[in-house]
């Protein structure tokens, strides 16, 4: 069910305008109602917290920990509730997907009944942090604004680590579909990355706590400092080693030796590479971490390529951004950011250029434009009908990662300014990417 689920949002091969759509889902205003401001019926709704992962983030240790604690947790005013799985909630959430929308929200209101003696609820599914580009989910979501003040909690983990991982589940999980002549890993890759930063400005948008996976590791006491970050509980929870590898072994026995073969020619190793994995007696692990080791190895190039059009692809994550475009990218609203993790890149750049730049300008109407990294002003633009093509270039700080922030105070929307019937609010048109090393 979840491998289905996971092959529709991940592995849509050159079907990126629907990424369009997705945007005009971000607008949507009964998703943001709440975040930020607290208005009085907030306050008589009882807080439901959503941990929605992401996958690769110790979601599964701190899902076991939650269902053999449900007592602990209920003292302690939180109800987590019970679920077909026993663990988490995601086949719950997967009837959204099952087209059980009805039945997924009748769930939900026997848990706001069953809830009552408890001060809040706990969902926890990693699911929801692949599928927010799905209209459902995000009706769903709407619904729950309803009847709770949702305060979502998303794990972040460093970009190539948390993709290898993902992938690799994926492709063990993939089956006869996607292992076959045409796999373009690459393709696939993008796609990952894509859907991954398109969850993380989604969730960014909305009442959201962002925990770094790397900071709860660290601890020695991943659950444990996982609820104290997150919903300010003091329990005592030593860490396990909880190994779920087991779980795709099913999964892994039916894969053929024609599309080990594919899986071999596509990432262009040697014959019988995989096959070597594939016969070891903990085949699931074995095959893995080889999966892992080469997909990294892919998106380490991808990330550090110096030159890309924003319009078709960008790998890092970003706010204020409109739709992607094909070849250029539009900053939509005053204000637009971009987070260049530089010390996750295989060569650090010390510049990065965007060129071709343009405003949204008439013969009476001008851009201004403002660009800061790490919060210090690097350069100031103006853009007008007879100046209109700009390259802005920015040096990058000797730091972990570099916030270019665009300030863009006269933005505004075609249709107001009469030259179409636009009706975002847009300012700056940004195409090619180039970085300097």
């Amino acid at each position: 069910m979840v491998a289905n689920c996971l092959k529709g949002v991940i592995f849509m091969k050159h079907r990126f305008a629907f990424i369009a759509f997705l945007s005009l889902l971000l607008s949507i205003p009964f998703l943001f109602s709440g975040c930020g401001k607290s208005s009085e019926e907030d306050k008589e709704k009882k807080v439901l917290y959503f941990h929605v992962g992401e996958p690769k983030t110790g979601t599964k240790a701190i899902q076991y920990e939650c269902s053999e604690r449900r007592e602990e947790l209920a003292k302690l005013g939180v109800y987590y509730p019970p679920s077909q799985n026993n663990k988490n909630h995601e086949v719950e959430i997967n009837k959204l997907l099952e087209d059980k929308v009805e039945e997924a929200k009748e769930w939900i209101l026997n848990v706001k009944h069953q809830s009552q003696a408890s001060q809040s609820i706990l969902l926890s599914t990693e699911l929801a942090a692949l599928i927010p580009n799905d209209a459902r989910f995000c009706d769903f979501l709407a619904f729950l604004n309803q009847h709770f003040l949702v305060k979502y909690i998303y794990c972040v983990r460093k970009t190539i680590p948390a993709i290898g991982s993902n992938l690799t589940m994926n492709f063990i999980l993939s089956g006869d579909t996607i292992i076959n002549d045409a796999l373009n890993i690459d393709e696939l890759i993008k796609a990952h990355i894509r859907a991954r930063i398109f969850s993380h400005d989604f969730y960014s948008r909305l009442n959201t706590t962002f925990l770094s996976y790397e900071d709860l590791a660290k601890s020695g006491k991943l659950v444990q400092t996982f609820f104290e970050q997150a919903m300010g509980l003091k329990m005592e929870i030593p860490n396990k080693s909880i190994n779920t590898m087991g779980d795709y072994d099913g999964c892994v026995m039916k894969l053929t030796d024609t599309q080990l073969a594919h899986l071999e020619r596509a990432f262009s190793v040697k014959e019988g590479f995989f096959d070597a994995a594939y016969r070891a007696p903990d085949r699931a692990l074995k095959l893995s971490k080889v999966l892992s080791a080469l997909i990294r190895t892919r998106t380490e190039k991808i990330l550090s390529n110096p030159i890309f059009h924003m319009g078709e692809f960008y790998p890092y994550l970003s706010s204020g951004f409109s739709a992607l475009e094909g070849s250029h990218r539009w900053t939509e609203g005053t204000k637009a950011s971009i987070t260049v993790p530089l010390a996750e890149m295989e060569r650090r750049p010390a510049r990065v250029s965007f060129l071709n730049t343009s405003g949204l300008v008439t013969d009476n109407h001008s851009q201004d434009l403002t660009v800061k990294v790490n919060g210090k002003e690097v350069g100031r633009y103006v853009y007008t009908s007879s100046n209109n093509n700009q390259t802005i270039d920015i040096p990058l700080p000797k730091a972990d990662q570099a916030k270019i922030e665009f300030e863009i105070p006269h933005a505004a929307s075609p249709f107001d300014l009469g030259t179409g019937d636009d009706k975002r609010t847009l300012g700056i048109l940004f195409d090619e990417v180039h970085f300097q090393f």
